[in-house]
């Protein structure tokens, strides 16, 4: 008989939480031979077994073995007896999970599950907080460092109260997207309908910058890294009304001009090349020059946001400002981006334009700008 039954009925009978009397009762024998079975000092009579398996609900198999298939099978067992609780009946599903992470103490998937289905509960019952809190905050913490943790995090983002809410979202991943799926799974958790579009247009938003800044390598060439450049602008351009580019995506879309001229110029296209350059100082001069603290980026696509010159902080139609994630290092209001384009010798692409007087007083100006800006900050 393989030796785990005796473990395997200890983690039963401690999952099930009856005392080993209890069990000797229902097996009609003793206290003391319970004791003897999970020492492994000797096991059950074989006409036994089943009566076990069925009070555990368990296969017979699964009783004598704990190896790898049969904890695939009792994890099978697992998905398809929570299926079948009822929804609405959450605190069985919460015992019943519990049971299964006494069982498998070791194994996270079961401690992810139990929190999820305490969230749940909690933002239909808050009232039960009381009873459930210090079980889910003591899960959510051992999640804290398996690969649940964002998971954990944004369970408790949904159900916290707002004085708590910063010290779950600093745990998130320095990323806009957990961060934003947070604060809109707690507006959803909130039956706002309003804010969770203001979270969905800010995470909108904020998916738009990193997926459009995402670039061919250089090695792969100048033509390629031109198609590129041109489809991205094409999508900046929509956000506007005819074709204009919104104000709050100028210095991004010069930035993108730039490398477009680049990608121009080292094809010998010049003409063209110079076009999209002086196109693109133009719209950084243009945002230098306007006074609007919060400038438009697309209307209803982006629910009527609008963004702060640097895109660290956004604005709704009701005044209430929102941190942007994760896009901070897109901001060229600060022309260090630029600056960079345009004196890095890696762009090789500029040096057939690199010495005129054009490009030189570009430079210039970015310098200037770019110093005084400094200056003032500090």
């Amino acid at each position: 008989m393989n030796l785990n039954f005796a473990e395997n009925l200890k983690q039963l009978r401690k999952a099930k939480e009856i005392t080993q009397e209890k069990l000797a009762d229902v097996l009609g024998v003793t206290g003391q031979t319970i004791s003897r079975w999970e020492l492994g000092i000797c096991y059950p009579d074989l006409e036994l077994l089943p009566a076990i398996a069925n009070y555990f609900g368990v296969s017979i198999d699964m009783l004598l073995s704990n190896d790898a298939s049969a904890r695939e099978r009792d994890f099978d067992m697992f998905c398809e007896r929570l299926n079948v609780i009822p929804s609405t009946e959450r605190t069985k599903r919460i015992e019943f999970v519990q049971n299964y992470c006494r069982k498998y103490p070791e194994n996270d998937y079961y401690a992810a599950v139990l929190a999820c289905k305490i969230g749940e509960h909690l933002i239909d019952k808050p009232e039960d907080s009381a009873q459930y809190m210090p079980l889910l905050l003591n899960t959510v913490q051992r999640l804290l460092e398996t690969r649940y943790r964002t998971d954990a995090i944004s369970i408790m983002a949904q159900i916290c109260e707002e004085s708590e809410l910063k010290k779950w979202m600093d745990m998130c991943p320095n990323c806009g997207f957990s961060k934003r799926d947070c604060l809109i799974s707690r507006a959803e958790t909130r039956g706002s309908a309003y804010e969770t579009c203001v979270q969905g247009g800010l995470g909108m938003f904020e998916t738009f910058v990193r997926e459009l800044d995402w670039r061919y390598a250089d090695a792969l060439g100048a033509v390629r890294k031109e198609e590129y450049q041109r489809s991205i602008l094409r999508v900046i351009r929509s956000f506007g009304v005819d074709g204009d580019v919104p104000d709050g995506w100028k210095m991004y879309y010069a930035y993108k001009q730039l490398v477009l001229a680049a990608c121009l110029f080292g094809q010998k296209k010049t003409a063209e090349g110079w076009e999209n350059f002086d196109s693109a100082l133009e719209m950084c001069k243009y945002v230098y020059a306007i006074d609007e603290q919060w400038l438009d980026i697309g209307g209803t696509l982006f629910y009527n946001l609008r963004v702060s010159k640097d895109w660290r902080n956004a604005i709704d139609e009701t005044g209430q400002t929102h941190k942007l994630f994760a896009i901070f290092r897109f901001s060229f209001y600060d022309l260090h981006c630029i600056h960079d384009l345009l004196t890095n010798r890696r762009w090789a692409w500029f040096n057939s334009v690199r010495e005129t007087e054009k490009y030189q007083a570009a430079v210039k100006w970015v310098e200037e700008t770019k110093n005084k800006q400094e200056a003032n900050e500090n």
